[in-house]
């Protein structure tokens, strides 16, 4: 596991070691009840703090390779929607993550994504 503090250690720009580690975000509010109003996520980790029913996030543009963490510490099960109309996650238009577990969001093409759900938050 790559660790930002060994990275930037190592001489590595501020910029550099997000690109190499990924970034975080915390205090999120879940928005939106479909795809096109849903929380636009912009970092790897990010923790869901306030959820109300019905609402949710979306995945940033699939690229194959792409990997997202998703806490969800709301009071309530939030829906997760791919950013492409022609992306899938687990092969349908959306997953959910509910409260206090967790969801690791990788992209295995340039069309679907695959969630590991579970962890405890």
């Amino acid at each position: 596991m790559t660790i930002p503090s060994r990275v930037m250690g190592a001489g590595a720009t501020s910029l550099m070691t997000v690109a190499v580690c990924g970034d975080g975000v915390d205090g999120l509010t879940a928005v939106g009840s479909t795809r096109a109003d849903a929380l636009q996520l912009t970092r790897v980790y990010n923790s869901v703090d306030t959820a109300a029913s019905g609402t949710g996030v979306l995945l940033p543009p699939t690229q194959m390779g792409a990997t997202i963490f998703i806490a969800n510490s709301g009071a309530n099960t939030i829906k997760v929607y791919p950013y492409d109309t022609g992306s899938t996650i687990n092969q349908t238009t959306s997953a959910s993550i509910v409260s206090n577990f967790s969801s690791v969001f990788f992209a295995v093409s340039a069309t679907k994504w695959y969630s590991l759900t579970g962890a405890r938050t």
